[in-house]
């Protein structure tokens, strides 16, 4: 391979001199099938062929990291300083990408993209002109930020909306001791030591494995697939994979999830290696009574809610997985100083886990109603580190800026950066998913070069279609295109978006249509939404808006016409998609957004219907019907309050004001009495030295007495104030009482339990003025 010299900071990046594109999806298919919408690295190497003057930052340091026979590569001996080199590289890479996008030439046409209508609202003041010049938008073209993780999960619930849910939940977790990364270290290397190892080994792997449950069918026919690859804190990749069957392989009774799925500890005589493999791999803790001290556990009991009860037979889950067979056949090991038996065993599949040698958990979905939380949960974007709070975002009227934001949160390991200077693809879909244009007339954006003149740029014949404006075009050129729904149109015609044209599919391969997420409060791009959603055939704007021969005012006069938005139900369509893949905070911030600027008529109807979806997360941790209505009360109450509307005025029904019972405190207090004393710092009363000891006693003195005071504690950082802190938390939260834990910063916070910073709990602002107010009410 000819050396090829060092790009400096002029190196050019052909995918963003030409600036992010929008709808780049074309109809052709890899030999893995991956999503071909993703351009995960910036790098347009469409044309990588053709001969070019430069080569970009990945592509030269991606040359530098190659192996090659006889040739000594001095950077892979570097250890952990090739590790810290692997980092910086990759930041610098990453730098460049988002400086791009930071210059205002360019946020221009990225703003230009979200107000025009082109891609999903994800945040509601968004389509409002006033926000204009106040938000730094890091676009959905950049991998991995907010807007492309939520572009990637809406395009996941669209599969799901067209295939049902998924049948099958895979985990795979990369063994940094397989045998293609240990036969390949040097002598006296580790595997940490060539993350370029790491990620290549891996990749094959999980490309051998896709291969297997896709085209080898190990499940069954899969008629729909999505996959993220992430990276653990300690650097290790994981895959979360989601598989949709076909109708003739989907699980229907538990001996068929026994059929694929175990949960037990093989025969050690009939399957000694498999035995091997499940307790190196697939067996949990020790962590509970076992190992308080596990990473797993939060407040005292395991986050993944281990060990499991012991089961005679597999049975149907409630809303969740279903519970696994685990029979106490007196089977059981003796692994990190612990005895595990089959409670202890993660779920997996016996002829992955012996092809791969790898943690590989299998579970099956057995409910649709776990299916939003499963794709938020793999599109939930990238570890953070650390965060950063700028003052005038705090009092409002600054700047938010998305990609300082994304920029001071991240973190990187050694095999993610070199996962990425290697250009491997961290998503994958299939069937691939079409985003929908959705935009009012002639508010489609147009793209011309400086410098030329805009009288020819509008004159040019493809200045005025788009592809909704091509949707028009081919129904009213073709009949039979008028069957079509908008949505239902890329599974039958493919988009050209050099020549922006509709062409008729001449194979089985199809596209799964999204129209793109519209807010209720942007009024008639979203009421145009509505009409696309039900209405097919229409040949332009205005025959969209005719109604039995009348043409209407608006789209939204069409749509009561039609009596898609008679009797609130365009609202409760609205509900129902939002609930598909929403959390149950956005869906109480959409409901009071609609009650505000929706004109519902019938409230009353929509909120009994939706109230289950909207209390979801909170009837996680409580069962009364009453409290469960209340609390999603308060919380509309609050938006409402925000809006500058009263929730007395909606009819719905009647808040229970707080009078000093349990069930009808503010969340603040509902959260602080949730959090439960450690046994182990009710403990640490007994050990305290004699100044503590005269401290804690003189304080828990006027606790019981309700005398006022105030205590200074001092004393020299290590000589135990924290100590006595703790001791003091756990004695009073014990009794039942409140106690806040708050530190001026998040450091000092972080080290007491509920600990809190008092700016965050007394809502005290950054920036002080003479006229600074705490926003914090009675």
């Amino acid at each position: 391979m000819p050396y090829v010299q060092a790009p400096d900071d002029t190196t050019q990046f052909p995918a963003h001199n030409s600036g992010p594109q929008d709808n780049r999806t074309s109809d052709l298919h890899t030999d893995d099938n991956e999503d071909i919408q993703d351009e995960d690295f910036g790098d347009n190497e469409v044309n990588a062929t053709q001969s070019r003057k430069f080569v970009s930052a990945r592509e030269y340091y991606c040359f530098k990291l190659q192996v090659r026979k006889k040739l000594f590569n001095i950077i892979l001996f570097g250890g952990r300083l090739f590790q810290q080199w692997a980092v910086d590289m990759y930041i610098k890479i990453e730098t460049m990408r988002l400086d791009w996008y930071s210059k205002p030439e360019n946020q221009k046409v990225i703003r230009a993209d979200l107000y025009r209508g082109l891609v999903d609202t994800i945040v509601a003041g968004e389509s409002r002109g006033d926000r204009i010049g106040k938000r730094i938008v890091l676009p959905r073209t950049f991998p991995g930020g907010d807007r492309d993780m939520q572009r990637r999960l809406l395009d996941a619930m669209a599969i799901v909306q067209r295939w049902g849910k998924p049948d099958y939940f895979i985990t795979m977790t990369c063994n940094p001791y397989w045998e293609e990364i240990t036969h390949n270290l040097m002598p006296g290397q580790l595997p940490q030591d060539r993350p370029d190892l790491v990620a290549r080994v891996y990749k094959a792997k999980q490309r051998d494995m896709m291969d297997l449950l896709t085209k080898g069918k190990h499940f069954g026919e899969v008629a729909a697939y999505v996959h993220v690859t992430e990276f653990q804190k300690r650097g290790l990749p994981h895959e979360h994979i989601l598989l949709i069957m076909k109708t003739n392989s989907k699980l229907a009774s538990p001996d068929d999830y026994d059929r694929v799925i175990s949960a037990e500890i093989p025969d050690k005589e009939k399957h000694p290696v498999l035995h091997d493999l499940v307790v190196k791999h697939m067996l949990h803790g020790p962590c509970g009574e076992l190992k308080k001290s596990c990473p797993c556990m939060i407040e005292g009991q395991c986050r993944f809610h281990y060990p499991r009860d012991f089961c005679d037979a597999t049975q149907q889950g409630k809303d969740s997985y279903p519970i696994y067979r685990r029979r106490d056949d007196g089977r059981g090991v003796r692994i990190r100083g612990a005895n595990l038996d089959n409670r202890w065993v993660v779920p997996y599949n016996p002829s992955l886990l012996m092809r791969y040698n790898c943690h590989i958990n299998v579970e099956a979905c057995s409910s649709i109603k776990a299916v939003k939380y499963l794709f938020k949960y793999i599109y939930k974007g990238h570890d953070r580190t650390s965060f950063a709070f700028e003052q005038d975002i705090i009092n409002d009227g600054g700047i938010i800026n998305e990609i300082r934001q994304y920029r001071d949160a991240r973190y990187v390991s050694p095999p993610e950066a070199i996962y990425r200077i290697f250009g491997f693809k961290m998503f994958g879909v299939s069937p691939s998913v079409l985003q929908l244009q959705l935009h009012l007339p002639n508010m489609h954006t147009i793209a011309f070069k400086a410098g030329e003149n805009l009288e020819d740029v509008v004159a040019r014949p493809s200045a005025s279609r788009s592809m909704l404006t091509e949707y028009f075009e081919m129904n009213w050129r073709n009949p039979q295109a008028q069957k079509l729904l908008y949505r239902e149109f890329p599974e039958h015609y493919r988009w050209i978006a050099g020549k922006k044209k509709w062409q008729k599919r001449r194979n089985n391969r199809s596209q799964i249509g999204r129209l793109v997420y519209a807010h209720p409060a942007e009024g008639e791009r979203y009421y145009l939404r509505v009409l696309l959603s039900h209405v097919g055939g229409a040949t332009s704007f205005d025959d969209l808006k005719t109604v039995n021969g009348n043409l209407c005012t608006s789209f939204r006069e069409a749509c009561e016409h039609l009596g898609l938005i008679e009797h609130d139900k365009t609202l409760h369509d609205c509900m129902t998609e939002a609930a598909t893949f929403q959390m149950p905070s956005a869906l109480r911030r959409l409901f009071a957004t609609i009650l505000v600027f929706c004109e519902a008529t019938e409230i009353r109807q929509l909120w009994d219907k939706h109230l289950p979806s909207m209390c979801e997360d909170y009837s996680r941790n409580e069962s009364n019907e009453l409290v469960l209505e209340q609390m999603v009360l308060r919380d509309i109450r609050d938006m409402l309050q925000s809006m500058g509307k009263d929730i007395k005025s909606y009819g719905l029904p009647d808040l229970v004001e707080t009078d000093g019972s349990y069930d009808s405190e503010y969340r603040e207090v509902i959260e602080e009495r949730q959090i439960t004393s450690d046994t182990e710092h009710l403990d640490l009363f007994s050990s305290l030295n004699h100044e503590q000891l005269a401290g804690f006693n003189d304080i828990m003195d006027h606790v019981m007495n309700k005398k006022s005071q105030i205590f200074f504690v001092d004393g020299p950082g290590g000589t135990g104030k924290t100590y006595l802190y703790k001791a003091f938390l756990a004695k009073v939260r014990s009794m039942g009482e409140i106690v806040i834990a708050t530190a001026t910063s998040g450091i000092a916070a972080s080290i007491m339990p509920g600990g809190r910073t008092a700016h965050s709990w007394f809502k005290i602002p950054i920036k002080l003025t003479d006229n600074s107010m705490c926003g914090f009410t009675k």
